[in-house]
């Protein structure tokens, strides 16, 4: 018989972080629906304060949690509205649904939920849309308004393969249509394993309520491919299950299943046939037991050396108490074997027909009384006590034991009257094969006992009940780890400041152990400079101050930064080259609005267009080319950027040329100079001047050269305008 586990089963960690929260909150404390899918779990919470609630008006002055289904716009309204303490367990995924909901509903566009109308997570993102979407559920009359836009969104825990066939009937349908699967990555994983894992097994269990949707899912799939599939909500209901020793068995779980039920099924259906032996054997020896004290009125029967009596005082003195106890002969307790370690014998402590229990031992001392048969009320007695201490030890949430016997499937010792079992699979966290079982003999185990098949898993163990059980370390170990890791991923908060040592570099970045946890840091965090990998920055083996940028416990991701704690390339310029400062750098880019200036290492500044000259420059590449030397001042720092400029500096080049003497040889020519540019600007204009004021101009000069002086002057009015051409328009 093999049993397999599928790897995604039990809690998601929206689930989990949601118990974890409710587990640990100040009690009283309630949640409003209830907090997952399992009645086991939902006991608990209750029994330490933890109530679910299902009336808003139910939660006025109360401490409230939201589980991780997620609720609608109007319950957080609600909440703030009267000053409600809340804690908010959505799950990041739901929470990512309700975002794309509220974003394309404010849009204007019409919601569609592809799930369970009736289920908590699409009720509350409905609540998104104001309670105006269409829940989806393959209806192929349903009409739609091809003038509207769509968005389409599905349940995280919906059945993928009927999301995917809904979406394709949707789209052949529907004109503008936005369509986001968002089914979580958890539950497309643990769909996928558990349609592989159901056409390979033998039986299937699916553990988990029937309440909860995602195990009905994972349940419709195993019976698809398995007809020999269970519901497991307690371990009550593996006795329906029949089991034979060569079979596979694969187990399954929803996301709302606790761990500790799937470990227990896992444990019972592995060890079951181990278990069946070793009560098989004790009950053996019970019956061995019970047939020697039902012949002990049996004159006649053989006494042999181990056997236990009832043995009745007849009387006691300085050597020891005689007894009867059935047989043939009377017995007798020497005083060295009355009494257990650190108690002196004392035979006024024995009265005439006293009862107590004793073992037949063999005395070899030829001086003893052979008419005697010998006993040990000792070793009765240290037995006893032995089984009393086991009880109390057992009874105990952690004990430490050796094994002293190796089997087939695991360990075996012995306690008094008490014998442990510790499965192979019960060891340590990571999986023993039967030839490293002998490493473990001898060596002391800290276990803690745990149930069998046969076990009501409503009633604590009681070890009195009977002589054998299973215990296991691997729970132990599990639980410290799981506190660890706890305690780990609280010490991740994001901006938090953390020493790390560097283990290791990859081509993106480096691998850096924080807290026992390898966390990355990228080569874009690493440093300011693009150009330089962290294997340039950091050294293996030594340790550093880093600032945590994004920490994912689903993911099991932390980012770490550590350019963001040095100083920035800015502040370092800043420092270096105050405002007024003459650099000398080359150009590294060219651009409409200006040139970058590289002056040195990873610092560079912009020269906007405005300062490349006094004069107007259209295009900066007419003037500055990539790899020019230029100079330039530095005139503003601001918003983590340089300014510079290179007409600063023209501009004081020419303030020492009107400071110097000119000679009148100069003077002149520059005069010359002048005139040309202001004939040439003249003429300029005279060009681009409308026609009319062309025309006018003309007819006045014309008009001004004509006299009526002129003797010879016969012009009529047509002589006097002929020539003229006038723009006459309409």
């Amino acid at each position: 018989m093999s049993v397999t586990v599928a790897k995604n089963s039990g809690f998601c960690q929206g689930v989990k972080k949601a118990v974890d929260v409710a587990m640990n909150i100040e009690t009283p404390a309630y949640v409003y629906g209830e907090l997952i899918h399992n009645e086991v779990v939902l006991e608990k919470l209750k029994s330490r304060g933890v109530y679910t609630v299902n009336r808003l008006e139910d939660l006025k002055g109360k401490r409230v949690i939201i589980r991780s289904h997620g609720v609608g716009k109007d319950i957080y309204d609600f909440l703030n509205s009267n000053n409600i303490e809340y804690i908010d367990c959505t799950c990041v995924f739901v929470k990512k649904i309700h975002e794309i909901v509220k974003e394309n509903y404010d849009n204007g566009k019409q919601i569609i939920i592809i799930g369970d109308p009736k289920h908590p997570e699409v009720i509350g993102t409905n609540g998104w849309c104001e309670n105006t979407a269409i829940i989806y559920n393959g209806e192929k009359d349903m009409t739609f308004d091809n003038r509207k836009e769509y968005c389409l969104v599905v349940q995280t825990t919906f059945d993928n393969n009927i999301v995917e066939k809904y979406i394709k009937i949707l789209q052949k349908t529907i004109k503008m249509l936005d369509t986001n699967n968002t089914i979580c990555y958890t539950t497309l994983g643990r769909q996928k394993e558990c349609e592989s894992l159901s056409k390979e097994c033998d039986l299937m269990l699916v553990v988990g309520s029937k309440n909860s949707s995602n195990t009905r899912k994972l349940q419709d799939i195993c019976q698809k491919n398995c007809s020999n599939t269970f519901l497991i909500e307690t371990t009550t209901d593996l006795q329906s299950v029949k089991v034979n020793k060569n079979i596979k068995i694969g187990i399954v779980a929803g996301a709302s299943t606790p761990p500790e039920l799937i470990e227990e099924v896992k444990n019972l259906m592995k060890d079951s046939q181990e278990i069946n032996k070793i009560e098989t054997e004790t009950a053996k020896e019970d019956a061995f037991g019970a047939l020697l004290n039902a012949t002990q009125s049996d004159k006649s029967m053989n006494v042999k050396a181990g056997r236990t009596y009832t043995c009745t005082v007849i009387s006691a003195n300085d050597e020891g108490i005689a007894v009867s106890f059935g047989g043939k002969k009377d017995g007798f307790v020497c005083k060295d074997d009355a009494e257990i370690d650190g108690v002196d014998y004392n035979p006024e402590n024995y009265k005439k027909d006293d009862k107590f229990s004793a073992v037949v031992i063999e005395k070899t001392l030829k001086s003893l009384p052979k008419e005697y048969i010998y006993f040990s009320k000792k070793a009765v007695d240290k037995r006893n006590k032995e089984n009393s201490d086991a009880v109390e030890m057992l009874s105990q949430p952690e004990f430490t034991m050796t094994m002293t016997e190796v089997t087939k499937n695991g360990l075996k010792g012995y306690y008094g009257g008490y014998t442990i079992f510790v499965p192979a699979s019960q060891i340590k966290i990571a999986y023993v094969t039967e030839a490293d079982l002998p490493k473990y003999l001898n060596k002391p185990l800290r276990l803690r006992l745990i149930k069998s098949n046969k076990d009501d898993p409503e009633k604590e163990i009681d070890v009195k009940a009977k002589k054998s059980f299973i215990a296991s370390q691997k729970v132990i170990l599990e639980e410290e780890k799981q506190k660890k890791e706890d305690e780990m991923w609280a010490s991740f908060e994001k901006d938090k400041i953390v020493k790390g040592k560097v283990k290791r570099f990859a081509e993106f970045g480096a691998f850096v152990n924080v807290n026992g946890f390898d966390c990355l840091v990228h080569n874009s965090d690493a440093s300011y400079n693009k150009d330089v990998p962290a294997s340039e920055v950091f050294e293996i083996g030594k340790t550093y101050e880093f600032i945590i940028r994004f920490v994912s416990r689903e993911s099991n991701k932390v980012k770490l930064g550590y350019k963001q704690l040095q100083k920035k390339p800015y502040e370092i310029a800043f420092e270096k080259y105050p405002v007024g400062s003459v650099i000398t750098g080359t150009v590294r880019d060219v651009k409409d609005y200006g040139a970058f200036v590289l002056i040195e290492d990873n610092i560079d500044g912009l020269v906007p267009v405005s300062e490349i000259s006094h004069s107007y420059t259209k295009n900066p590449a007419d003037v500055l080319k990539v790899g020019d030397s230029v100079t330039a001042q530095i005139i503003r720092f601001e918003d983590n950027r340089i300014t510079l400029s290179i007409k600063a500096l023209i501009a004081k080049e020419e303030k020492v040329v009107e400071d110097t003497v000119v000679t009148e040889e100069d003077y002149q020519e520059a005069k010359e100079k002048r005139a040309k540019k202001n004939a040439k600007k003249f003429d300029a204009q005279a060009v681009t001047a409308p026609r009319k004021q062309r025309s006018a101009k003309k007819e006045e000069e014309e008009i001004s050269s004509w006299s009526s002086e002129d003797n010879n002057a016969t012009a009529t009015m047509a002589d006097l305008f002929k020539g003229l051409k006038l723009d006459i328009k309409d």
